[in-house]
């Protein structure tokens, strides 16, 4: 399976409101006042805003398919475009391509669930990809799901800070948790201090089960085995070395994994299995 990305940490954030408006800005405010961007994300597209103002923003991925799928933001350089970003990654999956940056965005959700970021939307012209796989094992970005998307030029409104309750630090192959996450709903920060594009993928585990099985269910190139041992429930997808984002969700008490399945750029195997993973129980 041709795959670069999965992305990243939970997230259910309470909002008033939401509006989705191709071609034009949401209009919706979420929690902290910020704009709520919102995507719904199918079998196998965006559907949502084409332009969008800069500044900070709350962009979130509704899943109104039936597999499960994630939103990573990617910005685009040199010209390029959506289509020149999927040939690219098809044919060398390993890497991503120099005139691209990858600027997290939420990861996986299933059906009928919702997952958010909050980052600052820089101007620039981007695109929305799914790295999540089918039952065969293709990554829905090499099934069509991409959307372009611009940030248009302008002078964006001071962002507010936000402080998180935790912070998630990923490294080759690693994640430390600034102290524990406990129950309710909680603002993460996740920073990739790591040489490789890392991802915060939040799975929420039944008693006993591993994320590391949770993973070989998504393993690149192989088809599904059966179902998941988890439910994935947000976080942040790919983030370029050096890059960080927040993200919301409400924690129940219960047992959790993190882990990365972003490929290493030399062996192409997956970042959980050469230990990018952590479990943690939630009280």
């Amino acid at each position: 399976m041709v795959r670069i990305l999965l992305g990243c940490a939970a997230i259910c954030v309470m909002v008033v409101g939401l509006v989705i408006g191709g071609g034009q800005p949401a209009v919706a405010v979420a929690k902290e006042n910020l704009p709520l961007i919102s995507y719904d994300a199918f079998e196998f597209g965006f559907r949502g805003p084409d332009r969008l103002d800069p500044g900070m923003v709350s962009l979130q991925v509704v899943n109104t398919g039936k597999h499960a799928h994630q939103m990573q933001l990617v910005k685009l350089e040199e010209g390029h475009t959506a289509a020149d970003f999927a040939a690219e990654v098809k044919a060398e999956p390993r890497r991503i391509p120099r005139w691209s940056r990858l600027v997290g965005g939420p990861n996986g959700v299933v059906e009928g669930e919702r997952a958010s970021t909050l980052q600052v939307l820089t101007p620039g012209d981007y695109v929305l990809v799914c790295w999540l796989p089918d039952p065969t094992g293709a990554p829905h970005l090499t099934l069509g799901m991409t959307k372009s998307i611009t940030v248009t030029a302008g002078t964006p409104k001071p962002a507010p800070e936000i402080t998180p309750d935790v912070t998630i630090t990923l490294a080759d192959y690693s994640y430390k948790l600034s102290k524990p996450i406990t129950a309710g709903t909680r603002t993460i920060k996740v920073v990739n201090q790591g040489q490789q594009v890392h991802e915060a993928l939040v799975v929420q585990l039944p008693p006993k089960a591993s994320i590391k099985a949770f993973g070989e269910t998504l393993a690149p190139g192989k088809p599904s085995t059966g179902s998941s041992p988890g439910k994935p429930v947000g976080g942040v997808v790919g983030l370029a070395p050096g890059d960080h984002a927040l993200f919301q969700t409400t924690f129940t008490p219960g047992h959790y994994g993190l882990l990365c399945l972003f490929p290493d750029h030399e062996t192409g195997q997956p970042h959980f299995e050469k230990g990018m993973t952590l479990e943690f129980d939630v009280k």
